[in-house]
């Protein structure tokens, strides 16, 4: 199942607009739109499999 994509930030008032470009960029970031997809783990995955992985979503999250 896909995700509702989120509309261009089309908005007359530019302070509304700057607002809302970053939020919208870092929603996208976050859900994998704008960076590559963490990739499902098969169900024998090795724990550094599943180090690497949760390293990953912490990254994301961090914005690191």
């Amino acid at each position: 199942m896909r995700k509702p994509s989120i509309p261009a930030v089309n908005v007359p008032d530019q302070r509304i607009a700057q607002l809302l470009r970053p939020m919208k960029q870092n929603i996208e970031i976050l859900t994998g739109l704008r960076s590559p997809t963490i990739t499902q783990l098969p169900t024998d995955a090795t724990l550094e499999e599943v180090i690497s992985t949760i390293n990953a979503i912490i990254d994301r999250l961090n914005a690191t």
